[in-house]
């Protein structure tokens, strides 16, 4: 299991296009891993999922990779991400600017392919999954993976544990999951930034507590030539 990302970034030299800002991002992460899949693939790397993001003017292109083989180090992530950057250059797939990150799946290990899907049996899922309004949010036990539909174990409405009810399986369609990760016990980054937080909080109540009682006066040094104490 992987505790950390390898990721390297690029940066798209285009001037934005209104054009390019009204699509829709799941389309053009589609449209991506049209484009990429087989090459990376012949390159010897399995193209995990693409997922696409708005902010500061620009787009953001998230590409998870790993080998075919399982497990991918530094150097391989820095050859697949000029591969990357190369072909969408190359295609002129998006009209703004983008930025590129290529990155290494993490603990948080994407699903998107039945393959994926069957490798994750036996694991629990995160997924956002379509309905009529807005995606739904399923998280559960990944029991099983057939003929394009899933089977998940829920303990509780969103998979929320509830200790006094039995976990209930679900059914979905492969077709209707828009984007699904492993999920972890726990989030090292989580456990990191609440550290952060919890010494921010402890600085700020003795700040706050000096400002109280007022500061302890500082010992003066003695000057050079003063007497020492007295006999």
């Amino acid at each position: 299991m992987e505790w950390a990302k390898a990721h390297f970034i690029f940066v798209s030299r285009k001037v934005f296009s209104a054009v390019e800002r009204h699509e829709n991002p799941r389309e053009l992460a589609s449209r991506v891993i049209t484009l990429l899949e087989e090459d990376l693939q012949g390159e010897g790397f399995s193209l995990l999922d693409v997922r696409v993001f708005r902010g500061g003017g620009r787009v953001q292109i998230r590409v998870y990779l790993d080998t075919m083989a399982g497990g991918i180090a530094l150097n391989e992530v820095a050859r697949a991400a000029r591969s990357v950057n190369m072909l969408l250059e190359e295609a002129d797939l998006i009209a703004g600017q983008y930025v590129i990150e290529v990155s290494s799946p993490g603990i948080r290990r994407p699903l998107r392919t039945e393959r994926h899907f069957t490798a994750a049996v036996g694991q629990r899922v995160d997924m956002m999954i379509k309905s009529r309004q807005r995606p739904v949010r399923v998280r559960g036990l990944l029991t099983a993976c057939r003929d394009g539909v899933l089977v998940v174990d829920l303990a509780g409405p969103e998979g929320d544990k509830d200790p006094e009810s039995e976990p209930a399986a679900r059914k979905i369609a492969l077709s209707e999951v828009l984007e699904a990760n492993l999920e972890v016990d726990f989030d090292p980054q989580a456990l990191i930034n609440a550290d952060r937080r919890r010494r921010k909080q402890e600085h700020r109540l003795a700040r706050s507590e000096k400002k109280k009682t007022g500061r302890a006066p500082r010992p003066r040094g003695k000057r050079d030539g003063e007497a020492g104490d007295s006999q």
